[in-house]
């Protein structure tokens, strides 16, 4: 019998129906496993009655929440497929999805203006705030989709760079939650503070959450304060967030302790070890670093080892391996895994599990660079692309990054390549200026960057800027076209 996550969720709602499934994100608002099935099957009604059945593909434009939940859920019901289109896009970003990923639907905040170009029809009401529109896809889907089962299509470039679109079927994303629950250990017990955008953290977390019986709780925004107030008002014992949101923590100074919290998982970016040594001192807790990645899920949580081996996301999970390609002379390689809940293809280019694998000997090929110490524990240093060559000398954005952020002066960095006649490359920086604080020069920068670094490793300009630029699930831009158009126009 084909899986369906929907029917995963009805199994956990028939066996706890009165089970608080969200808490939040308003003080009085608590929804059981019950009440979130029936307003899950009542929108599978709707959706079947508007024309959803098997097989389509339906994007899914809508802020993360309680709705975004029972939408996908609901779609699932009726045997679609689910592909985020996150509201923090830009139109011009939303657009390229639909030019990539067949979509034969979208449900979005009421009026659905923003895909009128494409519809087949009218808006159809779903609820007060949501709608339904029917589209005419830019594209025909690849004929070897449907034989997947698909659940999830995630946009985005995949680790090869080129390809559009990850497919997890709904067997795949059953597989990596049971393989990160061997370490996350979730159960009926656990009430977890959920921080990040829905679009693009669901399928090894909010699934995870609702398949094993465990309660979410939202916040009503990301300020320090209120996180840790949700988090102690319902006894959470997990955190799920980014670094951002502990660093928003540890600036709090209330009274308000963690006391019931058993595991504080950092995902989304790099954990800077300044963040973790205050989370560690306001709270008395070290942050569980992950590795997290789209094609995968969750192989590695650093469970045991979270202030000890500070800035490693720690061992393997049991069902997954690693190895590394091509180490150098420190033992630097790029990673490779292998284990569950592996992707079942990339859309465009079309290319199934059996062939991404098969390039490298059966094994999937990161992008990621790190190496693995003596007690088997990983650590990450940087994406293949995250270098820079300056006259032939490589080395690690990471590594100037972190020399720029021990600055006192300096909150955030941002180090990119820019070509250079002679030298082929040469790394330019973008700086946050620290609360209270006046900006160093130049001159000044260089010298302390003297201090730690090679000279070639050296910035050859620094720019303040206000903020860093970051994807819409916050991740550093790198691009350093893009980064040289924002600093053109801020100057102008």
């Amino acid at each position: 019998m084909t899986l369906n996550l929907a029917e995963v969720f009805f199994q956990q709602a028939a066996l706890r129906p009165e089970h608080p499934a969200i808490l939040g994100p308003h003080e009085d608002t608590s929804v059981s496993y019950g009440a979130l099935r029936k307003e899950i099957e009542t929108l599978a009604e709707q959706l079947l009655a508007a024309g959803i059945h098997a097989g389509m593909n339906i994007g899914l434009h809508y802020p993360g929440g309680q709705a975004y939940i029972a939408f996908t859920y609901a779609l699932w019901a009726c045997g679609a497929c689910v592909t985020p289109i996150p509201m923090e896009l830009a139109t011009e970003e939303k657009q390229l999805i639909f030019q990539h990923i067949a979509i034969d639907a979208v449900i979005s905040t009421a009026g659905c203006q923003l895909f009128a170009a494409l519809a087949s029809g009218e808006a159809i009401p779903l609820t007060e705030h949501a709608c339904l529109l029917n589209l005419n896809p830019l594209r025909t889907p690849p004929v070897e989709l449907a034989g997947l089962n698909p659940a999830f299509i995630r946009f985005t470039s995949g680790t090869t760079g080129e390809a559009k679109g990850v497919i997890l079927s709904h067997e795949t994303i059953f597989a990596r939650i049971q393989a990160a629950n061997q370490g996350l250990e979730i159960d009926a017990n656990d009430r977890i503070v959920w921080l990040l955008s829905m679009a693009y953290h669901f399928a090894v977390s909010i699934v995870a959450y609702l398949s094993f019986g465990a309660t979410i709780v939202l916040c009503k925004n990301s300020f320090g304060s209120t996180i840790l107030q949700a988090a102690n008002r319902h006894r959470a014992t997990l955190i799920y967030a980014a670094p951002t949101h502990y660093e928003l923590m540890s600036h709090d100074r209330s009274d308000q302790t963690l006391s019931t919290i058993r595991l504080a998982i950092v995902t989304t970016a790099y954990l800077r070890p300044d963040i973790a040594e205050a989370f560690y001192q306001r709270f008395g807790i070290a942050p569980n670093e992950t590795y997290g990645i789209i094609e995968v899920g969750l192989p590695a949580v650093n469970l045991d080892g979270a202030k000890e081996k500070r800035g490693s996301v720690g061992r393997l999970l049991p069902r997954y391996a690693v190895k590394l390609d091509s180490p150098d002379d420190n033992g630097i390689g790029e990673i490779m895994l292998f284990g569950a809940g592996l992707l079942d293809a990339y859309y465009q280019p079309w290319q199934p599990r059996d062939v991404i694998l098969n390039r490298h000997g059966g094994w999937l090929a990161t992008g990621d660079l790190g190496f693995i110490d003596e007690d088997d524990y990983l650590f990450i240093v940087g994406r293949s692309k995250e270098m820079i060559s300056v006259a032939g000398m490589k080395f690690f954005i990471r590594e100037v990054e972190t020399v720029l952020e021990r600055h006192p002066a300096i909150q955030a960095a941002c180090v990119f390549a820019v070509k250079a006649r002679r030298l082929g490359e040469i790394p330019m920086a973008h700086v946050v200026l620290a609360d209270n604080h006046e900006p160093p020069d130049e001159a000044e920068l260089k010298a302390y960057c003297g201090e730690h670094l090679a000279a070639y490793k050296i910035p050859d300009q620094f720019h303040w800027v206000d903020s860093l630029a970051r994807t819409a699930s916050g991740k550093l831009i790198r691009n350093t076209e893009k980064l040289l158009t924002a600093q053109q126009t801020k100057i102008l």
